[in-house]
């Protein structure tokens, strides 16, 4: 999921840090321990600030507070940043899932055909709920069962707003061409 798209104005240039709200720097400070590579994110927000504390609080809960574990975050997150052709959010995410205990492998699998990797059952369902999530299609019935063979009710629903968050976060990083941190390739 590293194929670079070819170069685009950013749209809304990202706001300074100095340029942001208290609260807003604040959310970046406490979110330290997430890794480099949220500036440009978090100064694409600053732009809206009441609709940035509200997005990062969400995405404070799903990374840090959520009930699915750090692994099956981080396949939905990588799967769907890959079906979403968001270089941005993988490439972000690639450190993130490492310390959720997936290997380089799995990280390069989630951006490959699914059949290419042996995945166990539960990140399967995972990888392909992820897929019908970010092609905007329902989970068929069996798909679901799946799902609900190893996730409870609580992990279920997180499941689904994770993957449309992480699925608005693409799109929208992707149509303003954010670039990341220290580069000048935006690619959403």
């Amino acid at each position: 999921m590293t194929a670079e798209l070819p170069e685009h104005p950013v749209r809304i240039t990202p706001l300074p840090p100095e340029q942001w709200t208290p609260a807003l720097r604040a959310l970046l400070a406490g979110s330290a321990k997430d890794g480099p590579g949220r500036v440009n994110l978090f100064g694409t927000l600053a732009h809206h600030p009441g609709l940035a504390q509200a997005w990062l609080s969400l995405a404070r809960v799903l990374t840090h507070e959520g009930t699915l574990t750090g692994r099956q975050r981080e396949l939905v997150v990588l799967r769907t940043a890959h079906r979403r052709g968001s270089s941005f959010v993988f490439d972000r995410h690639r450190a993130v899932a490492a310390d959720a205990g997936l290997d380089s492998r799995e990280v390069a699998a989630t951006a490959s055909p699914l059949a290419e990797h042996p995945w166990s059952a539960h990140d399967l369902a995972l990888l392909e709920a992820s897929d019908a999530l970010a092609a905007g299609e329902p989970l068929p019935q069996p798909l679901w069962d799946r799902l609900a063979g190893g996730l409870r009710p609580d992990q279920l629903v997180e499941l689904l707003i994770l993957a449309g968050q992480c699925a608005t976060m693409c799109a929208t990083l992707g149509a303003l061409h954010t670039p990341p941190d220290g580069g000048r390739t935006p690619s959403g």
